[in-house]
């Protein structure tokens, strides 16, 4: 196993992480208690689907990045567009509703922090917590965000209906490259993540511009005129039916990641069942507490079994004795064979 340093983000290493422009795919929540998903809240969901028991289970989202700059204090800012499409039936799916939210994280401030990692050989591991508490308790909310870069989607013109919609005959492959987002808030004064859920974003980078939404949108509203197949061609086939969400299981109900005693012994070592929590795309949360010395600690990891290896990513994060509110973020890789 190997350990890498904390590297502050620079305008020069922004580039090597998927970080920036249009991401385009789905979006869904799961208890951080027994990792079960989430539906949608019924409000948000028609009648008709209610009635038939077609309750989605995840969220259509465009999310548009913007790393700006203030010229007179050299400030660095993120502006973090989200627009999200509610379900809709029939001819609504020629006129969709959305929803638009727009937040800004201050870079390399007690307010935020924003950290990336890279060893040369595999995908990028981001983090960008922020303060999200009361101005009368600052410090006692913090939002955890960990974006894992994994193998980019890699798709022909007649597989990629909106490069087919250009009407270029010549095949071309075309690559997008796709990153797993989980996200959670955390009470630093009660040691438990709030309203007990985990989101995780599945999506691909489908344009290196941002288009602060108005990809979807448009610029001078929040709804009218999309429809489900502009939002399908450009999440991509491969996310809207790849079963995203689903937690791969045998025939006989057993999870595949724990059909071998080796494998499940390499996931949650030193750590007790009760105190992890298997989520889908080969996620894995991880509660470390220690009650002698009062400090505790959540480890995200990302795995990907190749043959007969296991490679693990993972991002620590310990709250104990922290000043910021903040806590300390370690990062840690390593590879076993089973």
């Amino acid at each position: 196993s190997s350990t890498a340093a904390l590297t502050p983000l620079t305008s020069t290493t922004l580039g090597s992480v998927a970080a920036g422009g249009d991401h385009a795919g789905l979006s869904a929540t799961f208890s951080s208690k027994t990792g079960e998903l989430i539906p949608v809240p019924e409000h948000l969901v028609p009648e008709s689907m209610i009635e038939w028991g077609e309750i989605p289970s995840y969220f259509e989202v465009l999310i548009s990045e913007d790393f700006l700059e203030e010229n007179e204090e050299k400030k660095r800012k993120m502006e973090r567009t989200t627009i999200t499409v509610l379900p809709e039936v029939g001819c609504g799916i020629d006129n969709l509703e959305t929803t638009k939210k727009v937040e800004e994280f201050n870079l390399h401030t007690n307010e935020s922090r924003h950290v990336k990692w890279k060893d040369g050989k595999e995908q990028d591991v981001l983090v960008l917590d922020r303060k999200v508490g009361p101005s009368a308790a600052p410090d006692q909310l913090v939002a955890v965000e960990s974006m894992f870069q994994v193998a980019s989607e890699v798709v022909t013109d007649d597989q990629d209906a909106a490069a087919a919609n250009n009407g270029d005959t010549e095949q071309k492959e075309r690559v997008y490259p796709r990153r797993i987002r989980v996200t959670f808030t955390i009470d630093t004064t009660s040691n438990h993540i709030i309203k007990d859920t985990i989101t995780i974003n599945i999506e691909r980078l489908y344009s290196t511009t941002s288009t602060k939404g108005t990809r979807w949108s448009g610029p001078q509203h929040n709804s009218g005129g999309l429809d489900a197949r502009s939002v399908m061609n450009t999440i991509g086939k491969d996310i809207v039916y790849g079963d995203v969400f689903g937690v791969k299981r045998l025939k006989s109900g057993e999870d595949v990641w724990m059909m071998d005693d080796a494998v499940k012994r390499s996931f949650i070592e030193g750590t007790d069942d009760d105190d992890s929590i298997r989520l889908p795309q080969n996620i894995l949360v991880q509660f470390h507490n220690k009650e002698s010395s009062q400090s505790w600690g959540i480890e995200l990891s990302h795995f990907n079994v190749i043959g007969s290896k296991l490679h693990r990513r993972s991002v620590l994060r310990s709250f104990d004795n922290s000043e910021d509110g903040f806590g300390s973020v370690s990062y840690r890789e390593e590879e076993k064979t089973f």
